[in-house]
């Protein structure tokens, strides 16, 4: 291990480790008074100094990420995985990923490439959130006449709205974050948590099919990678040679020769993919 990946593994884990190391002295009363205002101080200091350091090496990973063609969302999700434990950089990735989706719906921003041409996705998932939406009201009128303890009342408030922002949030990603095609590559999505990259010069077909039955975001069996919407593909890219593709980061990866997924325009798909492909 160099002494650079060294240093960057330690940083995700430092953070979290002095604040431990913070609790458990307060609570076992290891220290005297004295002695533990100044290791408090200490450990502080050098709490500090690791939240700058890893702020430092987070911004980066940005940076570095952008400058070699990664979208907003996946160089937020190296930068993060570089200064927090994988687990962590993953959770916290997806909720930044929720409010930067807002962000961008709201200021009527895409997530995509200038110049590629997108494909949306997701029109049958988007009624069904929007009635989770709007009854939320009806959900917290419940609360206010069924539940006696005002204690109760705020936390199931407060769970409401913050599940209401989350919803939105995905709705969002749903309509910032289209499938692209362009740079000889189709991008695909589903919100702000997938993203896989399948070569045009790879894909020798594209015709409209639909299958059905699929229970995962991301499904790789018998060399075919389905990303369905519900349990649904429309579309089917079929490559005139494997390509390997990790189901989810940090996977391993899988031959697949076939790509299936959903767009809600089938037939403007078909056209866009024909003409980016080219003949065979």
């Amino acid at each position: 291990m160099t002494l650079r990946k060294f240093l960057a593994t330690a940083a995700r884990w430092a953070a979290p480790t002095i604040v431990l190391a913070q609790v458990c002295f307060v609570w076992t009363g290891v220290f005297s008074l004295g002695e533990a205002v100044a290791v408090g101080l200490f450990l502080e200091l050098l709490l500090a100094g690791v939240v700058i350091t890893e702020i430092t090496l987070a911004r980066r990973a940005f940076k570095t990420s952008r400058s070699q063609g990664a979208d907003g969302q996946e160089a937020l999700n190296q930068a993060l995985s570089t200064v927090l434990p994988a687990p962590v950089a993953k959770a916290i990735g997806m909720e930044f990923g929720l409010f930067r989706a807002l962000w961008r719906w709201i200021r009527r921003k895409p997530d995509a490439p200038e110049g590629h041409q997108t494909l949306t996705y997701g029109s049958e998932l988007k009624p069904l959130m929007w009635v989770m939406v709007f009854l939320v009201p009806l959900e917290v009128l419940a609360v206010e006449f069924l539940v006696p303890w005002p204690v109760v009342r705020i936390i199931l408030l407060v769970l409401s709205v913050y599940g209401t922002v989350w919803v939105l949030g995905f709705i969002a990603a749903l309509f910032v974050r289209p499938h692209t095609v362009g740079d000889g590559k189709m991008m695909l999505r589903f919100a702000h948590f997938t993203q896989i990259a399948i070569p045009l010069e790879l894909v020798e077909s594209v015709r409209s099919a639909r299958h059905s039955g699929y229970r995962r975001a991301v499904q790789i069996d018998d060399g075919v990678l389905a990303m369905p919407i519900g349990d649904s593909t429309t579309l089917s890219l079929k490559l005139r040679e494997p390509y390997p593709v990790a189901p989810k980061p940090g996977k391993p990866t899988q031959q697949v020769r076939e790509v299936r997924f959903a767009a809600d325009d089938t037939r403007k798909a078909v056209t866009v993919l024909t003409a980016n492909i080219g003949p065979s």
